[in-house]
Formats: structure tokens, C-alpha cells, sequence
């Protein structure tokens, strides 16, 4: 069951981060830019001392925190920017340079608390005034959501809309959280280790994704919290402290959810077709599984919402998927399963005969018997 987690689990790999951090960023600007221009736009990274005075613990940063990699990231994409967007300005330049429009970015939202706490600890009154009276407009940027911490944010940060949050992978739920037995694990070797509140993570949200440069703390504690004792007893995680070690890098370079696949089908009660998956695992390529996945899902009445968490993927991603389903006439508008749909899953669930080739019988007549040569 364990093993089934962290083959379903997601892994953003650096580049994945690296690409989606350069395109968002830009397409967020070019929306400004049709609306307002080229006004002055300001970038932060979220929980970094961001709008400050000049004080000397100015670049301290908290311990395990991902705004010191989003700073890089920011940092290398700065060179590309136009000369209107400054990156972490100061207060008096942003004044100077009338900022109307500001973009905070994000790696992970779960609970919503950083932001939240970063707004109201870090940002300056004068800002806050600026976007109240509506002189300056808020932006975020994240590259994944739990969709309850999004919600949060936007009851404690009145001048952020919805309009201008840009989630790439949206969570619902956790499928560690919708999977009894998956649960149970959790919490019975997680309480070893960890008060009961916490065995699911930070906010109890059993969060599906692991960064390469870091794990966050909505992650299960399993997967990264160790524990005293003896080397017999001692619990040693996958990801230790929240690091990422090297040894592991190999998950966000393969598809693990394709050796996941065979399970989610027996799971989901389609055994022979399980079966025939693993007989032909290497022709089926990444796309064609998770096509294959969510016909077979829909098809035991699973809900577009809880499909979407368990394959964990980007919003435009699974949106595309949904789309090639449609055009290929296996599900209708409204997601139901086409008559076509059902023949295929029937003919891909079909016991497959073994098929033996018996090679045609030759009669064979020795040249000698006892010393005996056989007569031409």
C-alpha cells in the first residue's frame, strides 16, 4: 500500500517548475500589459522579506523554506523581463515608479497560512492602502493548490480576486485521504512517529507532491519525519527533514504512475483487464494510460473531481485529455461513457488465449542401426 502512494504521489522535477515558473509569470504580464500598458509591475516571492526597509536581516529567510529556490528561479527568468517589471523593489521605487500592479509566486499552497502570514507580517501599510483604495492590483501565482487553502487566502487578503490567482495543478482532496486503506497506513505507522493531528501533514491535508529542491510539510509524516530509537526501530523516511537526496531523483524522471496502473484497475474491478495491462505494460505510453485510466474510472461512476485528483495532474493537462476523449466519441459533453467507450474497455478486458505453435511433425530415418548402414 505504501509503495502504491509513492508511485501515485506527483514529483516536480526541477525543469517542470523552471518552465511553468517562466511561462506563467509571462503570460500574467502580457494580460497586464494588453489592459494597462507598460506600468511599472512588481514580482515577489511569497514568505521572503519582500517590501522592507533596509534593515540588516534582510536576506534571512526562514529554515526549509521554498521562497529561497522561487527567488532564484525569479532571479534567472529577470534577465528576460521587460524594463517596466522590477523583481523585489523597494518601497520607495515601487512609490516612484507607480506600481499599479504587483504578482507574488508560489511553489505550493496548502493551508494558505504562508501567504497569508506573509501579507500580514511583511507587507507594508503603505501597500495594503495602495490596493484598498484600488491603486494597485494583486496577483498570485502558484504552481499547485489545495483548493481549501486558495479559499482561505482569499477571506484574510480582501484585495485578492479570484480573477487573478493562476493555480497550474488545482487539489480538491488528497487520494490518500479518499483510500481507506491507504489512510489506515498513514495513520497507524505516522502516530509511531508523530502526535496523532499530524500524521497526515501539516493541516491534515495528506498533500500528493514532492518537489525536487524540497518536500512540503502538508506532506504525510511518514514519508519525511524520522524517529528516535534504536537502528533495529529507528523510522528512517523517504525524504528526511523535508530533502531531497540525490538517490531519489530517479522518481521525477519516470512515469511511475504507469507500474501504478495495473492495481488501479484490479481496484476498480476491472481484474482481467489488470492482467492484460501488465502483459503489455511497454506499449502503452504515457498519455495512452491515463487515457485508459480515466474511461475505466468513469466507467464505475467516478466523478470527474475525484479522477482528477488521483491522476494529479496540471489543470490544462487533464483538460486536454478530457477533450481527446471527446473527439474520439468514447464520452459525450457531459462525461458519460459512449456505447463505443464500453466496447473497447470490454475488448481490451477480454482473456487473451495463449497461442502455441506446434511445429509440423518430420519423420526422421536414421542412416545407420547396428552397425547397419540404411540403403539409399
Amino acid at each position: 500500500m505504501a509503495e502504491h502512494m509513492l508511485l501515485r504521489m506527483r514529483y516536480i522535477g526541477f525543469e517542470e517548475f523552471e518552465e511553468w515558473l517562466h511561462t506563467s509569470v509571462n503570460s500574467v504580464l502580457e494580460e497586464i500589459a494588453a489592459k494597462n500598458g507598460k506600468s511599472a509591475v512588481a514580482i515577489f516571492p511569497v514568505n521572503k522579506p519582500f517590501i522592507h526597509k533596509f534593515n540588516k536581516d534582510k536576506e534571512i529567510k526562514l529554515p526549509s523554506d521554498s521562497s529561497g529556490r522561487i527567488a532564484h528561479s525569479l532571479k534567472n527568468i529577470e534577465r528576460d523581463l521587460p524594463k517596466h517589471v522590477e523583481l523585489t523593489p523597494r518601497l520607495d521605487s515601487m512609490r516612484k515608479r507607480k506600481v499599479r500592479n504587483i504578482i507574488f509566486v508560489d511553489d505550493f499552497v496548502g493551508t494558505g497560512d504562508r501567504f497569508i502570514n506573509s501579507w500580514e507580517s511583511s507587507v507594508s501599510s503603505t501597500i495594503k492602502s495602495w490596493c484598498s483604495f484600488g491603486w494597485c492590483k494583486i496577483w498570485f501565482l502558484t504552481f499547485a493548490a489545495h483548493q481549501s487553502g486558495i479559499k482561505k487566502i482569499l477571506k484574510n487578503i480582501h484585495s485578492l480576486e479570484m480573477s487573478r490567482i493562476r493555480v497550474n495543478l488545482s487539489i480538491n482532496k488528497s487520494f490518500m485521504l479518499k483510500n481507506s486503506g491507504m489512510e489506515s497506513v498513514l495513520r497507524k505507522y505516522g502516530s509511531v512517529i508523530g502526535p496523532e493531528n499530524q500524521v497526515m501533514g501539516y493541516g491534515g491535508l495528506a498533500t500528493p507532491i514532492v518537489f525536487q529542491y524540497g518536500a512540503p510539510n502538508n506532506l504525510p509524516l511518514i514519508f519525511w519525519q524520522g524517529s528516535a530509537g534504536n537502528s533495529r526501530k529507528r523510522w528512517r523516511p523517504l525524504f528526511p527533514n523535508r530533502s531531497i537526496s540525490s538517490e531519489v531523483y530517479p522518481l521525477f524522471n519516470e512515469d511511475l504512475a504507469k507500474i501504478a496502473m495495473p492495481e488501479e484497475l484490479w481496484t476498480s474491478g476491472h481484474y482481467q483487464l489488470a492482467l492484460n495491462f501488465m502483459d503489455a505494460v511497454s506499449g502503452y505510453g504515457q498519455e495512452q494510460h491515463q487515457l485508459l485510466l480515466i474511461l475505466t474510472l468513469l466507467s464505475k461512476k467516478r466523478t470527474i473531481e475525484e479522477i482528477k485528483d488521483l491522476l494529479v495532474l496540471p489543470g490544462n493537462n487533464f483538460d486536454a485529455l478530457l477533450r481527446q476523449l471527446k473527439i474520439s466519441g468514447v464520452i459525450d459533453e457531459n462525461a458519460t461513457l459512449t456505447r463505443f467507450a464500453h466496447d473497447i474497455i470490454a475488448r481490451l478486458g477480454r482473456k487473451r488465449e495463449k497461442r502455441v505453435t506446434i511445429r509440423e511433425e518430420k519423420f526422421y530415418f536414421p542412416s545407420s542401426f547396428s552397425g547397419f548402414r540404411r540403403e539409399a
